[in-house]
């Protein structure tokens, strides 16, 4: 039977839309053109919704793992639940005929039956991509009507899977058999990287095709990690979601490429403030950082990395392939800020005690006390992926035709709306624009936490959860928050914080275990 998630997804989505109108003039209305989609997340059994906008459909969020929404496949419209990714560009969904659905349930997910949709065409060309947890996906590509809410987008582009092979959490509850809706540039379609098409308009394109939206572009506010709601609005910026400034960042190629093929800006310090104390952990440097939805966690350079993890006092075990820190600190009170494209940029204060995932059942150190798992990494990258532990905390904007991402900090579970339609050449609210500063001539390296699924951790078989260690101190305050005796000072140096962490120093175990596929299964196509 259906859970009631998946049920309140196809209720909610044939909702019809309203107009949000603003007056200009003497009576004159004006409809801005945007389509918002919003979602509630799976811990919720009551799902609600909050229209705004032209159109809206419902997205929910799987254990923390997944950002999904139900759209409509075909004449008449066969519903599907598919995650959202800016991470990768190819919408596809699971055929009823596919290997995926014989070993998965794809009854709440949605399996595409091509013999009952009077508009499906194509199936000429094959479709197979690749993500970095290793799973692969293949079929074909066709073109169908696809429903979002209200609105419908004919003859759109999608691959429809057939095949699939190392599918993390098969043969388990996880939602494994969903679909994947990539929304990055067409230019990085799993075909056009493989040298094989010259690529198709994806369903953003399609969107200002048919006359939806004004700009191919989007915004995403993933609010609060225990809040019910959030959104991502296509073609328009809402201004109730974010402090000032808004700030733009030019989208630049990755270290070593001339090609945009990511959401990759320029990362160019760290710091953690904590009450009073602030230490600088990386300052003065150039590198890229990927701003993905469909990572759950955020991978860092070995190097800053260390850094971090030496701050949470975090330690690892050879039976858990995540760095393992006292639940305590999700009292945490310190934060960490990030800045991008240099000192006139824009900063995204993250708390660390959003970093600290819930306790696993029975799973302790030596002293008794609970472990939990920590939302950073690290991995023999040049470059960071900032998935959803940063997103939660940013407004981001993505303009995919200006080539430009706006970073402001995200306001948490308000409930007001002012949305703003992208048209023209500029985003709304942007004070700034900050210019490219440069990236270094290095090499690109895929993440290994991510890759060869042949080097994956194996649990031993008689791991009873007690760990082989107890947490180290952290570096901040755990409890109530007080700014007494503050005194003025230097900011630590980076370099008092390199000293390496032994066996919890690099974290680059691949995630073949269940506890990786249920942990942190966010999606990053391979280059």
């Amino acid at each position: 039977m259906p859970s009631p998630l998946y049920l309140a997804l196809v209720t909610l989505t044939g909702i019809l839309p309203w107009t949000a109108t603003a007056f200009l003039g003497w009576g004159t209305a004006y409809s801005p053109k945007v389509i918002s989609m919003e979602f509630v997340k799976a811990r919720s059994t009551q799902p609600r919704l909050r229209r705004r906008g032209t159109i809206t459909t419902v997205l929910h969020n799987v254990e923390d793992l997944q950002y999904l929404a139900t759209i409509g496949i075909g004449t008449p419209p066969q519903q599907f639940v598919v995650q959202i990714d800016t991470g990768s560009s190819d919408l596809w969904v699971p055929s009823d005929r596919s290997d995926l659905c014989r070993r998965n349930d794809c009854r709440e997910s949605g399996a595409y039956d091509d013999s009952n949709s009077s508009t499906l065409s194509g199936g000429d060309e094959d479709f197979d991509i690749r993500y970095g947890d290793g799973s692969e996906y293949a079929g074909y590509l066709v073109s169908d009507t696809i429903t979002i809410g209200s609105a419908s987008l004919e003859n759109a582009t999608f691959g429809l899977v057939t095949l699939s092979q190392n599918v993390p959490g098969s043969g388990t509850d996880y939602g494994v058999s969903n679909g994947v809706w990539g929304i990055s540039f067409d230019s990085s379609q799993s075909d056009v990287v493989q040298g094989e098409t010259q690529g198709y308009t994806g369903i953003v394109g399609l969107m200002k095709q048919e006359g939806l939206i004004s700009r191919v572009a989007y915004s995403l506010w993933l609010n609060d990690p225990d809040a019910n709601a959030g959104s991502i609005l296509f073609g328009g910026v809402d201004s109730a979601k974010f402090d000032a400034p808004l700030i733009g960042l030019p989208i630049v190629p990755q270290s070593g490429s001339q090609r945009i093929s990511a959401m990759n800006v320029e990362f160019t310090s760290l710091t953690m403030v904590d009450g009073c104390k602030t230490s600088v952990l990386q300052d003065n440097v150039v590198r890229s950082a990927i701003l993905d939805s469909g990572t759950t966690g955020t991978i860092l350079p070995t190097d800053l990395a260390n850094i971090v993890l030496t701050h949470f006092g975090a330690v690892s075990d050879p039976n858990i392939p995540r760095p393992l820190v006292s639940c305590q600190l999700a009292n945490a009170n310190a934060q960490f800020v990030y800045q991008f494209g240099g000192k006139s940029g824009p900063k995204i204060s993250i708390p660390v005690a959003d970093l600290v995932h819930p306790p696993i059942p029975g799973l302790r150190f030596q002293d008794n006390s609970p472990a939990c798992i920590l939302g950073v990494e690290g991995a023999d990258i040049d470059f960071l992926l900032l998935g959803d532990t940063f997103l939660r905390s940013a407004y981001v904007v993505y303009d995919l035709e200006s080539k430009q991402i706006a970073l402001a900090q995200a306001k948490l579970n308000v409930t007001t709306t002012n949305v703003q339609e992208i048209k023209g050449n500029s985003i709304p609210g942007v004070q700034t624009v900050v210019s490219s500063i440069g990236m270094p001539s290095a090499s690109h390296t895929a993440p290994a936490i991510l890759g060869d699924q042949a080097s994956g951790v194996a649990p031993d078989p008689s791991f009873d959860g007690r760990l082989s260690e107890n947490a180290r101190k952290a570096s901040f305050t755990v409890g109530p928050k007080s700014t007494a005796n503050c005194q003025s000072g230097g900011a630590k140096s980076a370099a008092s914080f390199q000293q390496p962490l032994g066996t919890a120093a690099v974290y680059m175990a691949c995630g073949t275990a269940s506890l990786v596929s249920m942990l942190f299964g966010g999606f990053f196509l391979l280059r």
